[in-house]
């Protein structure tokens, strides 16, 4: 068996045609299996970047006062350009990576890395923003609770960075669900609103709005910069790239113009319906939730509940994806040698990577602590990290297309797209101090950590803390570990091509020691005349952006595999360690079965505490509904 897999993992994998990514023979790319549709990248999209209609009314209207909607539709044509941008930085990098992957492509790591300081500030403020604006639209309903929402935004915080840390993920078809429910409640309050006031009192609505001839050149700069935070949020579906169906090119312009007809059908709107109907006295004191107090206003306490149930869902999955985001890019730059490998130290029971997860929820605690919830200010501080990225991001992509002689009307179509970032990013130095100021010294301080691991300036005292220096031995100790074992173990690919040699009809999961349930699988082989047993370990890894996933076993599944290996070879049977990772236990080892075309799988019943199976997902339950039809599924307690 030993050689056989060693031919295996001889294998090279070839990199294939412009826009696709290499395949290992199970039908992943990149090490990640590609389920999302045109359809779910436009809910995950819209889950971020639909939220920022929740917040945007009211921070603009303190910023630009009544001409607030005239911005919005304004920068909704530089949206609509950059949005087209987003469509190629995702089709020309399908493993990921976002601004941290362009920037290094079009200039070199170092540029990747200022991408990911930048994009990690956007990620911090989008955690704070979205924490904070989905307790006031609760407030809405719950009216005690807005003295304290500086503190419930920091418990909820500690609360998403627990469900992490234990390992929840987050579904595709979440998403879906709750992008379109939102989308569905955004539309009937737009519609409640018109039908009550009629075509004459919208006309009216925008007649009554201030002249902007009346704007000055500054004012009008301020606006125009002041009103991308609208669309925030335009960046992930860069990141979703790894996961999403090939050709990944027709696959993200689908969801890109869903996403683009979704928010101009909706984001201008409410912005001019809220601005133009609310009263003075509202849009003063109310300014966290315009779009609660509109649907109330005209819809009454049901369309009231029904926008803070949504919002509030959404600001707060927003949160969680800007959390997941932030601690990849951590993980990310460690590997890239720019931050300490302590960053991507993994939980020991629940294999998430804690130390990143708590420096990503960890600062967005402290800025909503420190600004006490206001969200004008956390709106000014936004800024630098959104636009910085989307700068970087449009710059990077012109660099790439001049390099490969794409110079025609969209190169200069895509110039006219950075400027116009460029100009709102400069403009909001200057205008947002305190974002500049916050932006900058978060950035400034990450690329001088980057800058001194990468060059080895802060190694030796860095190893001189006793912690650090401990944690070093371990890792050098596992991965050598790990260079002896893993010669044993293979991934399903491999599997697969060596199951004609090594046939078997029964497939046992494991996840630590278990000899009973290996002896039961062998007692199962030998009465139907098999000489072999599968045997899988899945590495689960949490949440949506997970392309940069180790392409090893960690320990866990290394000790797993090797335990079950020895228990096999005293039974006098031949064992085939599989290793494979997935956002899901269930439905890998589900693919596992019909690709081995196994008509038993084993799995030995847990007897953990319901808490733990309801946060990880209850696997026997997954399994009934995954595994193939005429595939058994056979429990072992």
């Amino acid at each position: 068996m030993a050689n056989v897999i060693e031919k295996a993992q001889e294998k090279q994998v070839t990199p294939s045609s412009e826009g696709k990514t290499p395949t290992n023979g199970n039908g992943r790319r990149g090490g990640q299996l590609r389920q999302l549709t045109a359809t779910l990248a436009w809910a995950v999209v819209f889950c971020d970047i639909g939220t920022s209609v929740y917040y945007v009314p009211g921070i603009l209207f303190h910023s630009v006062g009544n001409l607030a909607p005239l911005f919005v539709t304004l920068t909704t044509a530089g949206f609509i350009l950059l949005s087209f941008k987003y469509i190629e930085i995702t089709w020309r990098n399908p493993e990921g990576g976002g601004v941290v992957t362009v920037a290094t492509k079009a200039f070199n790591p170092r540029w990747g890395c200022l991408g990911g300081m930048l994009i990690t500030v956007d990620y911090f403020l989008t955690s704070a923003i979205s924490t904070v604006s989905g307790f006031y639209y609760l407030s809405s309903v719950f009216g005690a609770m807005e003295p304290y929402i500086p503190e419930l935004a920091a418990m909820g915080l500690v609360l998403l960075a627990l469900v992490n840390i234990v390992g929840i993920r987050e579904s595709a078809t979440l998403s879906l669900i709750m992008a379109t429910t939102a989308l569905i409640v955004n539309l009937g309050v737009i519609t409640v609103v018109i039908w009550t006031v009629g075509p004459s009192g919208v006309y009216d609505i925008v007649a009554a709005l201030p002249s902007p001839a009346e704007l000055t050149a500054r004012q009008w700069l301020v606006g125009f910069g002041a009103a991308w935070l609208a669309f925030s949020g335009l960046e992930s579906i860069s990141q979703l790239s790894p996961t999403m169906l090939e050709p990944l090119k027709r696959t993200s312009t689908r969801a890109m113009i869903g996403v683009v007809v979704a928010i101009m059908v909706t984001s201008p709107l409410l912005t001019l319906l809220s601005i133009g109907i609310l009263p003075a006295a509202v849009k003063e004191t109310g300014s966290e939730r315009f779009i609660s107090e509109l649907g109330g206003l005209y819809g009454g306490w049901p369309a009231t509940i029904a926008v803070v149930a949504t919002a509030t869902s959404l600001l707060i999955f927003a949160a969680n994806t800007a959390i997941i985001g932030g601690y990849h890019v951590f993980i990310a730059l460690a590997r890239n040698g720019f931050l300490p490998q302590a960053v991507t130290r993994r939980n020991a029971q629940f294999g998430t990577p804690h130390v990143a997860i708590m420096i990503a929820t960890g600062v967005p605690i402290l800025i909503v602590l420190w600004t006490q919830g206001q969200l004008i200010i956390l709106g000014d501080m936004y800024a630098f990290g959104l636009l910085g990225a989307f700068v970087l991001d449009s710059v990077s992509l012109d660099v790439i297309r001049w390099r490969l002689g794409r110079r025609g009307p969209m190169f200069w179509v895509g110039i006219l797209t950075t400027v116009m970032v460029v100009v709102a990013w400069v403009v909001n130095l200057f205008a947002k101090p305190l974002a500049t100021y916050f932006g900058g010294g978060v950035t400034a301080f990450g690329m001088a950590i980057a800058v001194g691991m990468q060059q080895g300036f802060f190694t030796e005292l860095f190893y001189r803390i006793p912690l650090v220096n401990r944690l070093a031995s371990r890792t050098i100790e596992a991965a050598e570990k790990m260079v002896e074992d893993v010669k044993g173990i293979v991934t399903l690919g491999q599997a697969v091509e060596v199951k004609t040699l090594y046939p078997s009809s029964t497939l046992i999961a494991v996840r630590g020691r278990n000899p009973w349930l290996v002896r039961e699988a062998v007692t199962r082989a030998k009465g139907r005349g098999e000489s072999t047993v599968y045997c899988i370990f899945v590495e689960e890894r949490a949440g949506l952006f997970a392309g940069d996933a180790p392409t090893q076993p960690n320990d866990e599944g290394i000790q797993s595999l090797g335990s079950a290996l020895n228990e096999a070879k005293r039974q006098g049977i031949e064992l085939v360690p599989i290793w494979t990772v997935s956002h899901s236990a269930a439905d890998a080892i589900a693919r596992a079965a019909d690709a081995l075309d196994v008509n038993g799988v084993m799995v030995g019943v847990s007897r953990r505490s319901a808490l733990y199976h309801l946060l990880r997902g209850h696997v026997v339950k997954g399994l009934s509904a995954k595994l193939p039809r005429d595939c058994h599924l056979i429990l072992c307690n």
